[in-house]
């Protein structure tokens, strides 16, 4: 007898009608998990996640709010105009040489300074890396509007009413007007190429930035400085807030920059704007490379060269503070192989006895001419008969007074 083969039964796939997460379209699929209808959607989504993150980041970051405060202190969003992800970066960049400058909030000896003030009449300041100066803070309050040339800036003819931000309107706000001003794609994408923030830091920062208040001196360092601190810095800072028992004192470590380090770092930035501002960069490192070792080789400025580099990168041209530079050239010239400069030396003189009680110093030529005579004097006598007594030459005292050399001083 003869057994039958089991016949195979075959399922039919069931097709489902999901509508794109993406797109809104609707599309057939027999996948029980498939959300779009595309792959191409997908990553589209994908993309949107990551820039919705992104913006949210941005809207809770340090440097957001700082850019509010400069839109406030404006008096509009315009101050931000033609900003793209280059210059937002490299306006960053600047934000966080102050940030360090300042040691985080531990000390205000840097501000940032305007090369075309915000304050001016006709034309208002932009603010942009090209346009701005970390410098030390008693230069930039002495300074105070004067402009020397370049920079960049709009006219007050071409502001609108509607990018108006008024004294004290709320930050955030602010920071979300920014964002629609310059665009969230481009925002997103600083946030991405400038690592401008993390995401285990949002809870620390916004509360941080709840809780600190602009108008308090101190906490306004703090604000500014939120971008760049670590997050067991934040973490310490609230808990100094919340007036924690056993917290400690708030301290986060930093590295000391003098007016000088900073003054060349802006050279060196600025060099991009003005390339003849490289030439200066080159005479300042060469010249001092001599006076210093390898692990200090630190420029020191006086308060002349100081206010001159200052000028210069305010618009000055080069040829304005050329005389400074050739001080500051001469200053480092005339070096030893130990970094030592040699004094110009002083004419070498003879003290020569005289009939005066004090011994008059006598210079080197008339010494010479005195003593020649005698000997020729002599000479002449030896033509004379041979006299009962030799003549004696005459003892001449002289005594060589020399300054020191600079190593045994």
């Amino acid at each position: 007898m003869t057994t039958a083969a089991p016949s195979k039964t075959t399922t039919k796939a069931v097709v489902r009608r999901p509508t794109c997460k993406h797109c809104g379209t609707r599309f057939r699929t027999t996948s029980a998990t498939a959300i779009y209808c595309t792959r191409q959607c997908k990553e589209r989504a994908a993309a949107n996640k990551k820039r919705t993150a992104r913006l949210a980041k941005a809207t809770n970051s340090a440097f957001l709010y700082h850019l509010a405060y400069e839109c406030e202190r404006a008096g509009t969003l315009q101050i931000l105009t033609g900003h793209t992800v280059d210059s937002l970066v490299a306006l960053h960049d600047a934000y966080k040489l102050k940030l360090k400058a300042n040691q985080y909030g531990q000390t205000k000896g840097f501000e940032i300074s305007h090369v075309i003030p915000v304050q001016g009449h006709a034309f208002i300041g932009l603010y942009h890396a090209e346009n701005l100066v970390v410098a030390p803070t008693h230069f930039n309050r002495a300074h105070d509007t004067k402009h020397h040339g370049g920079g960049l800036s709009i006219s007050r003819s071409s502001l609108v009413s509607k990018h108006a931000v008024a004294k004290g309107a709320p930050r955030k706000q602010t920071v979300e007007r920014i964002i629609a001003f310059l665009g969230s794609d481009v925002v997103a994408e600083v946030v991405k190429v400038a690592k401008i923030q993390s995401t285990q830091r949002h809870a620390l920062t916004s509360w941080l930035q709840d809780h600190l208040e602009p108008t308090v001196p101190e906490h306004r360092d703090y604000l500014d400085s939120l971008d760049g601190m670590t997050t067991q810095a934040l973490r310490a800072l609230k808990a100094t807030l919340e007036g924690k028992e056993g917290s400690g004192p708030f301290v986060v470590k930093t590295t000391t920059y003098t007016a000088s380090d900073v003054f060349l770092l802006e050279l060196e930035r600025h060099s991009t704007y003005r390339p003849e501002l490289a030439n200066v960069v080159s005479i300042l490192r060469k010249r001092v490379a001599p006076f210093t070792s390898h692990h200090l080789s630190r420029i020191n400025l006086n308060a002349q060269e100081q206010q001159a580099v200052f000028d210069l990168l305010h618009g000055q041209p080069v040829e304005a503070i050329q005389n400074v530079l050739d001080e500051y050239i001469a200053r480092h010239t005339c070096v030893m192989d130990h970094g030592e400069r040699i004094p110009a030396y002083a004419p070498i003189v003879f003290a020569v006895p005289s009939k005066q009680t004090a011994t008059p110093v006598i210079p080197v030529a008339q010494a010479s001419v005195r003593v020649l005579a005698r000997l020729m004097g002599f000479a002449e006598s030896l033509d004379d008969s041979v006299p009962d007594v030799v003549p004696v030459m005459p003892r001449v005292r002289q005594e060589v007074v020399i300054d020191p050399l600079p190593w045994e001083r």
